[in-house]
């Protein structure tokens, strides 16, 4: 397992590959290893598990573990052999790895999943100076649209639904468990098995079409709540040729 460190100036390099001798017993070593993340995890006593989830949030989303003195000035632990207690406790049940000799030297046994948070810049309003965010790590989470097994994606394709911002090769998010609530926005399928966007109606009403004058259709099924919408920016799009002959 490769451990990103990062030096006083905040500059990130590799540590070696050699790995430092633990001394953990050899058969508690074994029973740790058969552990689950979910066994490791219930062995943890609160303020270790509140110091776990602290350490895996910085290194899964800032790229680096925070220092001891970090560790202490957020948790209100005054004594750094107080933070390395907690340390050893976690590295003794399987769940970190740490360096010797290196502070910011902490790496999860277990590896990172995608973040589903990016920082955030500001706010940008039209014709007014941006709005910087207000804490420099700042971040916007999308676990929201995005997480759940029932999620799922509609690419879209034309200009029916631009009345609502949703353009040509955008892909709508659904979820497909969500009861819905009157005013959500929902993907349908029409008795011509057509998608349409609906929005729900009180008291069970048939869902009403999202976009105002548009043609009705009794809907048929419903695909999902819409929660989010994501358009590639990134895409080359088709120039007109101005070359003159």
């Amino acid at each position: 397992m490769q451990i990103f460190s990062s030096d006083s100036d905040g500059v990130k390099s590799r540590t070696g590959s050699r790995t430092r001798q633990h001394s953990v017993p050899l058969n508690s070593e074994r029973r740790l290893g058969r552990m689950s993340s979910s066994e490791k995890n219930a062995s943890l006593t609160k303020r270790q598990h509140e110091i776990y989830e602290y350490l895996k949030d910085k290194i899964q989303n800032r790229g680096y573990g925070p220092t001891v003195r970090e560790i202490g000035a957020h948790f209100n632990i005054r004594s750094p052999n107080g933070v390395m207690c907690h340390l050893k406790a976690l590295e003794k049940k399987g769940l970190i790895l740490r360096e010797s000799n290196m502070s910011r030297a902490i790496g999860l046994t277990e590896g990172p999943k995608e973040s589903l948070s990016l920082p955030l810049i500001g706010t940008a309003i039209a014709d007014n100076p941006l709005q910087t965010a207000v804490l420099p790590d700042e971040k916007v989470e999308f676990k929201g649209v995005f997480l759940g097994e029932n999620k799922a994606c509609l690419n879209v394709q034309g200009s029916a639904f631009n009345a609502l911002g949703i353009c040509d090769g955008d892909c709508m998010i659904v979820d497909r468990g969500a009861q819905g609530e009157p005013g959500n926005l929902v993907a349908a399928l029409d008795d011509q098995h057509c998608v349409t966007l609906c929005r729900i109606q009180e008291d069970g009403k048939q869902p009403a079409p999202a976009i105002p004058g548009a043609d009705f259709s009794p809907t048929r099924q419903i695909l999902g709540v819409v929660v989010g919408v994501i358009r590639d920016c990134v895409k080359a799009t088709p120039r007109e040729d101005n070359d003159e002959e």
